[in-house]
C-alpha cells in the first residue's frame, strides 16, 4: 500500500531554493521504482528528479518533490494515516503555523519575518 511506503520513506523538511528565499515546506518521496513515484506526481502534481546511482551495483533511484502550497495541501491529505510521531510533529506544526507567518506576495512585515524565524526554529528543532 502506497501510504504504508510514505510512512518511511518520505521527507518533510523546510527548504530555501534561492539565497534571497525563506523557508517552504517539501515533501518528498524516494524510490527504484518510477511507478510509485509517478502515482503521487500523477495525483497531487509536483516533479520526478532522477538520480543516477553512485556505485554500479546501485540502482537509479526516482525522487518526487512536492513544494509550497501544495505540499501543504497534500500533508492534509496524508496526515490520517501517518504513524512515525516526528513526522506527525512536523505536519501539526507547519498546518497550524506556516500560512499565518508566509504572505502570499512575499513581503514580510518584521513582525511575520521574526514568527517565520521562529517556525523555523521550532520546526528544525524537533525531535
Amino acid at each position: 500500500m502506497l501510504l504504508v511506503y510514505l510512512m518511511g520513506e518520505g521527507s518533510i523538511s523546510l527548504i530555501r531554493n534561492r539565497a534571497n528565499r525563506t523557508h517552504s515546506p517539501q515533501v518528498s518521496i524516494a524510490s527504484t521504482d518510477y511507478e510509485v513515484v509517478d502515482w503521487f506526481r500523477e495525483r497531487f502534481g509536483g516533479s520526478i528528479v532522477t538520480k543516477q546511482p553512485r556505485m554500479s551495483n546501485h540502482s537509479i533511484s526516482y525522487d518526487w518533490r512536492l513544494t509550497d502550497r501544495r505540499a501543504l495541501g497534500f500533508l492534509e491529505v496524508i496526515r490520517p494515516y501517518l504513524v512515525i510521531e516526528r513526522k506527525i510533529r512536523r505536519i501539526d506544526l507547519l498546518l497550524s503555523d506556516y500560512l499565518e507567518c508566509t504572505p502570499r506576495n512575499g513581503r514580510y512585515s518584521e513582525e511575520m519575518a521574526e514568527r517565520k524565524q521562529k517556525l523555523v526554529e521550532t520546526f528544525f528543532s524537533l525531535p
